[in-house]
């Protein structure tokens, strides 16, 4: 039995020698390694360049303008939709772009005819045969203008201007 205590001693003696010479490497306490630091990097200053804010140009809504002619008065009277006309002494003042709208009232159903003494239209254009007849047209240039009734030559001529 003394001999079965020292085979057992001995084999636990020398398991524990050789569980020591594995290729094991040790954990070992770690090495910290140093990180670089920061740098703090120079920002450039940057002025900040101030833009004007843009003004809206307002959009103008064309204006209608009606003018009732007859045989008698000829010019009588101009009203503006949504508004009130300038008109007086045989003149209009409007702005380029609105149009200007001749209506006959004659009782008589005598025709009439609107010319342009600067040639905005020609004769035919103008002709208003019966009484209720319409004539349009849209004055896109600033300027004076003179516009008359070629069948009542003594009526006074209508006197247009148009602002820009």
């Amino acid at each position: 039995m003394i001999n079965f205590k020292f085979v057992s001693i001995f084999v636990i003696l020398i398991s524990l020698i050789f569980s020591g010479c594995t290729d094991q490497k040790s954990a070992g306490t770690p090495v910290p390694t140093a990180t670089p630091a920061a740098e703090a990097t120079a920002k450039p200053t940057v002025t900040p360049t101030l833009q004007p804010t843009p003004i809206p140009t307002p959009v103008r809504t064309p204006v209608l303008y009606i003018a009732a002619i007859d045989e008698i008065y000829g010019f009588r009277t101009v009203t503006r939709t949504n508004g009130s006309a300038s008109y007086s002494n045989h003149t209009l003042t409007i702005n380029a772009g609105d149009t200007v709208r001749w209506k006959s009232y004659s009782d008589a159903n005598e025709p009439l005819t609107i010319v342009s003494v600067e040639g905005l239209w020609n004769n035919s254009s103008g002709y208003l045969k019966l009484s209720y007849s319409i004539f349009n047209y849209t004055f896109v240039q600033p300027g004076n203008y003179e516009v008359y009734l070629k069948d009542e030559p003594k009526i006074i001529h209508q006197k247009i201007i148009v602002n820009p």
